[in-house]
């Protein structure tokens, strides 16, 4: 959660009900043209009919950090319907990341020649727009007036010849008099490629603290958001609860789906097949966590941007640690060496001067997480059913096959949602899907890069051997045993069934104990194991590493406070804290147990090498069941298990 000035936390889309539909209520429109009542003449160069939003400046959403959606040296008040009042001399800087237009991005997928500015506003101001080049270098490209007699007013402010190696676009806007900003808008000239009609789908597990106000707000932008037709909510935990989420719920926007618990993985493919068949027809379907925090008006950027894109794309958004809500957690994912996967641009700070040059190119991404993720659904029905791997790496598989049909992904910035860090969460049995499924992509995608070989696979086990996470050890041995035994193993009798499995073989295994930390001042604090940038495991350092685990005595007194992933290089074989915030005040204790070591070390060299001699044959056959596996036909078999 998020901290207001008194140090009380809160959740930042607990908005009084009249605030969250005001906030929404002029930049909802998913088509995003003119042809409102703002569309007739006035005495200026006005909005006109034919002008359509790209992206509308955001005014910041209650409870998220200002600095993410205006620039340090602005004095603006927030009004009703998220207006911004500006006193005579006040300043707006939007060189921000929810409200600089990422020029580049729409230039590459979208082919935009020419960008306008919308002004409506009540009062005089006067607008600057600043292009931003390549290796930081900026330079003003326009100033103009807003009159104070005129209600709105539109001016052209980049075209291919005026500046045509800027990569993104900023407004700066300084109050001439007593101004209110009711709207400013990036618009083009040139109509959306396609019509965009959004189904939603969301994947909940009894989390209704978090997920009923996200479901409140898709509820108040679907009443100014005609294009958002129907939220499909699949639901794999008990009956919803609380008698207001209930109630929500009856609405006939939503779609209540009730299923096994069949893992993200069969949660969204559920929503897949119900936006496919619903009478409404949409067009896209946008995938979302039930834990995110969502400012819900970057739904109509994705889909304005999906709109004018020039042809079929992916529009993901980026995932901001809601531990520290400036911080980036992943901004889109790439495959590395050895299949491990890369968050790219994890740690960004956003506010950090900067920062934004992390996006001044459109990237070539693999895949986008499904916490935000906007397909169009005939990229769906093209490409199929997710792979049934319950979780963990759905998003993964299906980005690497949308992309090998040609619809690539496009982490447009700006999309961020806040959702809890991957740094202090540290469930040994994800280590098993992380592993097997990662294996499973490997084996279906072989012209991406050859599968993880032995020495990596026994690598992946020991690096948590090193490190005493001994449950994810053990998840990762069962991991490749079931890749090698193939689906008829690995997903028998089915998601949820083998789920259970996994759950009852890590009871068997010691939990680390947790323990609180009254001063962490003066504790050795490693830098956390980043998978591009940490020195790697060599043979050699994990056998140091394993004699000095093995012969080493316990100290009286741990030192060490790891904060994020620990590496084995770091921590040195030695007892450490693991922390479970950011603060570090509550952690798990990290011990060495030389017995469990040994056998857990001895079943990985057996199985890494029997890896080593099989996984070919192993590929083979998850490679010629896989198309069976993703049909609607066994996708129906396994929607259509009893519940627990």
């Amino acid at each position: 959660m998020m901290a207001d000035a008194s140090g009380e936390l809160y959740h930042p889309m607990l908005l009084d009900p009249d605030d969250q539909a005001d906030l929404l209520r002029d930049t909802g429109s998913a088509r995003g043209t003119f042809a409102d009542p703002l569309a007739t003449p006035t005495p200026s160069t006005a909005r006109r009919a034919g002008l359509h939003r790209l992206q509308v400046l955001l005014s910041p959403m209650p409870g998220a950090p200002n600095e993410l959606y205006l620039g340090p040296s602005s004095r603006v008040r927030l009004g009703r319907r998220g207006s911004l009042h500006l006193s005579p001399g006040g300043r707006l800087e939007g060189d921000t990341f929810f409200n600089a237009f990422f020029l580049d991005f729409w230039r590459a997928r979208a082919g935009i020649r020419r960008v306008g500015i919308t002004c409506r506003a009540n009062g005089a101001l006067r607008l600057r727009l600043v292009g931003h080049f390549p290796g930081g270098r900026t330079r003003r490209l326009a100033v103009w007036d807003h009159p104070g007699d005129v209600e709105v007013s539109l001016r052209w402010i980049w075209d291919e010849a005026m500046a045509a190696d800027a990569v993104r676009l900023s407004l700066s806007v300084e109050a001439l008099s007593e101004a209110r900003i009711a709207e400013i808008a990036f618009v083009s000239d040139r109509p959306p490629a396609r019509e965009v009609r959004l189904a939603v789908g969301i994947v909940t597990h009894d989390r209704e603290a978090l997920f009923e106000p996200t479901a409140r707000a898709l509820a108040d932008l679907a009443t100014v958001m005609p294009d958002l037709l129907r939220v499909h909510v699949v639901n794999h935990g008990p009956a919803f609860r609380g008698e207001g989420l209930r109630t929500l719920l009856d609405r006939p926007l939503f779609h209540v789906v009730e299923q096994p618990n069949l893992g993200g993985c069969g949660g969204f493919a559920r929503a897949m097949v119900e936006a496919m068949e619903a009478p409404e027809a949409p067009t896209h379907l946008l995938l979302m966590d039930d834990d995110i925090l969502l400012d819900p008006r970057i739904i109509a950027r994705a889909a304005a941007f999906a709109a004018h894109a020039a042809a079929d794309v992916v529009v993901g958004g980026q995932a901001i640690e809601l531990e520290c809500p400036a911080r980036l957690q992943e901004a889109w994912g790439r495959l590395g060496e050895n299949w491990l996967p890369r968050m790219e641009g994890s740690h960004l700070d956003l506010a950090a001067p900067g920062a934004l040059q992390f996006w001044d190119r459109c990237p070539d991404v693999h895949y986008n997480g499904w916490w935000f993720s906007l397909i169009p659904l005939r990229a769906i029905r093209a490409c199929g059913l997710p792979t049934p791997i319950f979780l963990r790496g759905d998003d993964i598989e299906y980005g690497l096959r949308l992309r090998a049909s040609g619809v690539p992904t496009v982490p447009l910035p700006g999309l961020g949602v806040w959702h809890a860090s991957v740094r202090y969460k540290h469930v040994g049995m994800v280590q098993y899907y992380d592993l097997r499924n990662g294996l499973i992509t490997a084996a279906s995608h072989p012209s991406l890069a050859p599968p993880p070989g032995a020495l990596q696979v026994l690598g992946w086990a020991m690096h948590h051997l090193l490190v005493h996470r001994y449950r994810a050890a053990a998840a990762s041995l069962m991991a490749v045993a079931d890749f090698l035994g193939g689906p008829d193993v690995a997903l028998r009798p089915n998601g949820a069934a083998r789920h259970r499995r996994l759950v009852e073989a890590m009871k068997v295994l010691p939990m680390p104990d947790r323990r609180q930390v009254p001063e962490v001042a003066g504790m050795r604090q490693p830098a956390a194991y980043d998978v591009a940038a940490s020195r790697p495991l060599t043979v050699t350092s994990a056998a140091l590493l394993t004699l000095r685990i093995l012969i080493g005595l316990r100290p009286r007194q741990i030192t060490t406070l790891q904060i994020g992933a620990p590496d084995p290089l770091a921590i040195g074989g030695a007892p450490y804290l693991l922390a479970l915030e950011p603060q570090g005040r509550r952690c798990l204790v990290m011990l060495p147990r030389k017995g469990l070591f040994l056998r857990l070390l001895a079943r990985a060299l057996w199985l890494s090498l029997r890896y080593g001699l099989t996984r070919q044959k192993a590929a083979m056959r998850w490679r010629d069941r896989l198309p069976a596996l993703r049909d609607r036909a066994h996708w129906a078999r396994e929607f259509g298990q009893a519940r627990d």
